[in-house]
């Protein structure tokens, strides 16, 4: 329907009819675009369920998961009632476990699956390794569009009219496919199915619930399963996982940092490691024509400037996030918001003049590496991948760069991966900070083609141990990801962390977030405040600043209660929580 609102119209869509009094003024529906329910049958209580388990109102939901179009009142072809599948499903609906780590394998086994002509979603976390898997379909497959309203509508429409097999990145998840059989969610641990922009969710659960209310049939796969893909696999007899004929006796090999040589870097107060076997293995690995990969997660010159005299790290003033040095461009950098500024002649906080740089980055990786090798070094930064490809097809020779630098493998033969610094994922304060860690280096070993086997070296405080010992054990029989989850679950059970409870997270103005700690207190919720990020000069100001609130239950439906008035409509100027949850 179209309906006036302000001093103009916008569409919504009719869910119920009431016949209670209104006593307030009415007003007179403008245009009603559709006479027939236009949604697919699983679209409403998908809406419901998202709207229920991520905090946030129907409109907020309906937004999010619908096409572009549809809340612009754009018409939608009319299909004809769907009476019953024309294919009967061997194993109808249930959970079903595909772990393999190479992808070309894995991929091979996605298209005998998909064979069988039953109407099937195959989504994928990121949209080129969709593109790719709809190449080697060689047509059997549609291709759901990247992005762009009017693409999207188009395949809404062709969709509503159509089944078969349709592949495409996040934004297929909702993909009206008619007589929906089968939902495979591809590379299901990557943390790339988690949202950026809020509402945050995570995509993969989405689809999980798509196939529960549709009563099709679940595939997890990838490389290696998630937290709850682990806990639910163990106890599945549909669990799949091969040993690759890639594997070897041993993929992966570490370097103690505290031995290896550690050259002092100009005006940074730490030192960055270049040791002896990773700069063996570099040239081992080019002389066999293949590419190596140096990986630093730090941009920048240096990860940190701290104050010696207050022992402050410099923020950023916008959303309080640590400030990098670049120094290119002799300024500082935001890692969270990419604010910039000057780097200032004192500390902000107390006027000291000793400020001094930490934890070397990439720009100071750099010309280390060319020192200590003959071969042509590349640096590349994100969103570089692509215009570095003709260059990859040249001599081989050394990549350096973040972890987007993985995306090489997918077009190069990368014969080595150096992690400069093994520990630095693991050392965030966030609970999954060593499954990411894991993930990436496991990630690391087998994406992407393999041409002459690949290594991987870990340059690392503790070689082998805590949370790399799934690593050092990872053999055909049984892969490192095993090792690694049983001993990473036993602690998450014992200090309430997910999948066992859900961890929320709430941002809201300072004022709020106080009265919030309030009503979860009385309500006896475990939380914790967390400090007022940017700067709140001024009492009419409280709200400009915001807060973060920690807190772990198993009752969201209570605090969906104590949330659903800050999300009332009244509420639009003076802004909107943004709540994040974790269940895994």
């Amino acid at each position: 329907m179209r309906v006036p609102m302000g001093n103009g119209t916008r569409v919504g869509l009719v869910l119920d009819e009431s016949r209670a009094t209104y006593d307030g003024e009415m007003k007179e529906i403008s245009e009603a675009i559709d006479r027939d329910a236009m949604l697919p049958p699983f679209a409403m209580p998908l809406i419901r369920w998202f709207s229920e388990t991520y905090l946030c109102g129907i409109g907020t939901a309906m937004k999010t998961l619908l096409p572009a179009c549809f809340l612009q009142g754009r018409e939608l072809n009319q299909p004809e009632p769907l009476k019953s599948r024309d294919i009967a499903l061997e194993d109808p609906g249930g959970d079903h476990f595909l772990y393999e780590p190479v992808d070309s394998a894995r991929f091979e086994r996605y298209s005998e699956i998909l064979s069988d002509g039953l109407p099937s979603l195959i989504c994928f976390p990121i949209y080129d390794a969709a593109k790719a898997f709809a190449g080697l379909m060689g047509g059997r497959a549609f291709l759901y569009p990247r992005s762009g309203a009017a693409a999207e509508w188009r395949a809404w429409n062709k969709l509503s009219e159509e089944g078969g097999v349709t592949a495409g990145g996040q934004a297929a998840a909702t993909a009206p496919v008619r007589g929906l059989a089968r939902i495979i969610v591809e590379d299901e641990s990557n943390n790339a199915w988690r949202t950026l922009r809020p509402p945050f969710f995570n995509v993969r659960s989405l689809l999980a619930k798509r196939a529960r209310i549709e009563g099709a049939s679940l595939i997890l796969g990838g490389r290696m399963p998630s937290a709850r893909a682990y806990m639910t696999q163990k106890k599945a007899a549909a669990a799949s996982c091969h040993a690759s004929a890639h594997y070897g006796k041993k993929n992966f090999f570490f370097v103690d940092l505290r031995l290896a040589y550690s050259p002092s870097v100009k005006g940074i107060q730490d030192t960055l490691a270049v040791s002896e076997p990773l700069v063996r293995e570099t040239e081992s690995a080019i002389e066999r024509g293949s590419w190596a990969i140096w990986i630093l997660d730090r941009k920048g010159y240096a990860g940190e400037i701290i104050c010696d005299e207050c022992g402050i790290s410099l923020r950023c003033a916008k959303c309080g996030g640590a400030m990098r040095w670049e120094a290119a461009s002799s300024r500082l950098a935001c890692v969270s918001c990419g604010a910039s500024e000057p780097v200032p002649l004192s500390c902000p906080a107390c006027s000291g003049r000793l400020l001094t740089a930490r934890r070397p980055g990439l720009e100071a990786l750099v010309p280390l590496a060319r020192s200590a090798l003959t071969c042509h070094v590349l640096p590349i930064a994100d969103g570089e991948t692509a215009s570095i490809a003709d260059a990859l097809k040249s001599e081989p020779g050394l990549v350096v760069g973040t972890r987007a630098a993985l995306s090489l493998c997918d077009s190069a033969d990368v014969g080595l991966v150096g992690w400069i610094d093994a520990d630095g994922e693991a050392r965030s304060q966030e609970y999954d900070a060593r499954a990411r860690a894991f993930g990436l280096i496991w990630e690391s070993r087998w994406r992407g083609m393999m041409k002459s086997g690949r290594r991987v070296l870990l340059q690392t405080r503790h070689p082998g141990k805590d949370w790399q010992r799934g690593l050092a054990l990872d053999a055909p029989d049984k892969p490192g990801w095993s090792f690694f989850w049983q001993k990473e679950l036993r602690e998450r059970r014992e200090f309430s962390m997910p999948p066992f409870l859900s961890l929320v997270k709430i941002e809201a103005g300072v004022s709020d977030a106080a009265v919030l700690a309030d009503k979860f207190g009385k309500a006896g919720f475990e939380y914790w405040l967390a400090e007022a990020q940017g700067q709140q000069n001024s009492p009419e100001k409280a709200n400009a600043s915001r807060a973060a609130i920690w807190l772990r239950t198993k009752n969201l439906s209570a605090l969906r209660g104590i949330m659903s008035p800050y999300f009332s409509i009244k509420r639009a100027k003076r802004g909107y929580p943004s709540i994040t949850i974790r269940h895994d």
